[in-house]
């Protein structure tokens, strides 16, 4: 009888070590890894990969969050503090994805620039995604000009900054009163330089 009972005591042991997983954390119940934290020392050193940075508008910057919960083929726009640049898209019919669109002054302003007005699209997700973006600038100047002025993208090479006009840069002067408008397919700088 003694010998039944301390049988049973072991099967019941074993089966306790079984559901608790026996101290082991690679399947085997039986044996335990080695302490590796005593050759080094004590401390661990897990292998760690740095997560990808994640996106964010500069402070100063403006930001329009669109999900593809959005409403569809809606017009959204989101305009600078100082009230002279704005950004405005169409959300698709379907198929929208996520984008992020912050619209500010760069500052300080990226090396080699020379404008009077400066103004960064940047982005991130399914900007791609969003119909007609357009960029306008709307400002006063201190005397009447004999044109609208153009906005530019500016381009940075290996010989310093350029400056291309804008797809479908348009503009309009009423006295010292100036709008002008054009494509923002993408992110970047766009400036307007006015005539001195």
């Amino acid at each position: 009888m003694k010998k039944l009972a301390m049988y049973a005591g072991l099967v019941s042991s074993v089966a306790l070590f079984a559901a608790c997983g026996g101290g082991g954390d690679d399947g085997n119940a039986g044996t335990s890894p080695p302490d590796q934290s005593a050759v080094n020392g004590g401390a661990s050193s897990p292998t760690l990969t740095p997560a990808p940075a994640a996106f964010s508008c500069p402070d100063s910057y403006r930001k329009l969050t669109l999900s593809n919960s959005a409403v569809p083929n809606a017009n959204m726009s989101v305009a600078t503090d100082d009230g002279i640049a704005r950004l405005t898209v169409k959300t698709p019919a379907t198929g929208l994805a996520n984008v992020t669109i912050c619209l500010g002054k760069p500052d300080p302003l990226p090396a080699g620039i020379v404008a009077d007005y400066v103004y960064e699209v940047k982005t991130d997700g399914g900007y791609a995604s969003l119909l007609n973006p357009q960029i306008s600038l709307t400002f006063t100047t201190p005397a009447a000009l004999a044109a609208a002025p153009a906005i530019e993208v500016v381009q940075s090479t290996t010989n310093g900054v350029t400056y291309a006009v804008a797809p479908g840069s348009q503009g309009t002067v009423n006295g010292t009163n100036v709008n002008v408008t054009a494509s923002a397919p993408a992110a970047g700088v766009y400036v307007v330089r006015l005539p001195h």
